[in-house]
């Protein structure tokens, strides 16, 4: 249910292993009984003046509104709060705390919140992260006076030892989600304009991916794909029309895997085309250009293909309406260097 969250938030917010328990705490502070549930959460929202923005994230889809850092700091912000908690348990820069919860809020609500309302009771999967999380924060931060008496082993250990607690749960977790989630059988599909064919290969976690059906763009790390001067230049996101549904081309920075903030509004289209066609699944293949390190930009590509399907599952498109697949032919494929750094979205019925 989380899975793409989770490694969205540690690579695009530096938390790295930490997203779980970040995640499973973030549940916990949401949820605790104590303070009056979900409910009561979201009220800290509205009486700091954010009421439409959690109206919006109510039932999830494209029009889940971001809050701010700023607007966090407002709310959750105080001594002792959900951001100090998280802070100084986890042992990761305020900043990329806060910005990670606000990525994450909005895509959790709409979860918690299934048809726009708010449920009785937790469901199992999320009760049990929650759980989790309030086993982590009831873990004692230790105080620095105490940590430099005793050379700061206590207290640098202990985001480590919060990692190992989380990843214990969320082993137990992911092991439940891989069994309840069958994975779909990958159907042939056409080889691509130019011709050319290849080996079919998988994106990692999720369904296998088979061919795509046209070519698209690239990828890069340091090593990998270099930019080009020729347009499209940089990110950058077009919506188009493929066999008469909606389709995205998501172009990239070299050697960089973040979305372009544009992809909310460009795949509102493909989000509600889907909504209404349940037979249709997005289809995600990722595409590098020819310079650089070919390994390195195999790799960028299955990154950024994995980003796109974040994104596109925090714009409302459940994640298993979602197929990853390795196009026959990744490279090299778009005129330029820069039109070939990008991930190709098409429907597939």
């Amino acid at each position: 249910m989380f899975e793409i969250l989770i490694r969205e938030a540690a690579t695009r917010f530096g938390v790295g292993d930490k997203a779980l328990p970040l995640l499973q705490m973030l549940l916990a502070y949401m949820t605790a009984k104590e303070t009056g549930g979900l409910v009561g959460f979201l009220e800290k929202f509205k009486a700091a003046g954010l009421g439409p923005i959690v109206q919006s994230w109510l039932g999830g889809g494209p029009a889940a509104q971001p809050v701010s850092n700023s607007q966090l700091e407002t709310v959750v912000g105080a001594s002792g709060g959900l951001l100090s908690l998280l802070t100084s348990k986890l042992g990761v820069d305020r900043e990329n705390v806060a910005s990670a919860v606000g990525y994450l809020l909005p895509a959790v609500v709409g979860k918690l919140t299934p048809g726009g309302s708010i449920p009785s009771s937790l469901p199992p999967e999320i009760a049990s992260l929650a759980a989790a999380g309030q086993t982590l924060l009831a873990v004692p931060v230790v105080a620095s006076s105490s940590a430099a008496a005793g050379g700061g082993g206590a207290m640098k250990w202990l985001p480590w030892i919060i990692v190992a607690i989380a990843a214990l749960f969320g082993l137990n977790y992911c092991s439940k989600s891989r069994t309840a989630e069958p994975v779909p059988a990958v159907a042939p599909a056409s080889a691509p304009s130019s011709g050319a064919s290849g080996p079919v290969g998988s994106f990692g976690p999720g369904p296998a991916m088979a061919p795509a059906s046209a070519p698209s763009t690239g990828a890069s790390v340091p090593g990998g794909d270099v930019q080009a001067s020729a347009e499209p230049a940089g990110s950058g996101i077009l919506a188009w029309l493929s066999s008469e549904a909606p389709a995205l081309k998501v172009y990239f920075e070299s050697g960089k895997t973040e979305v372009s903030n544009e992809l909310g509004a460009k795949a509102t289209e493909l989000v509600n085309y889907l909504k209404e066609h349940a037979d249709a699944k997005a289809v995600i293949s990722g595409f590098n250009d020819p310079t650089g390190d070919a390994a390195k930009n195999a790799e960028l590509s299955k990154q950024r293909a994995e980003a796109v399907q974040a994104a596109l599952v925090a714009a409302g498109v459940p994640q298993d309406r979602t197929v990853l697949e390795k196009p026959a032919e990744p490279t090299g494929t778009g005129a330029t260097n820069s039109a070939s750094r990008r991930v190709e979205v098409v429907v597939r019925k």
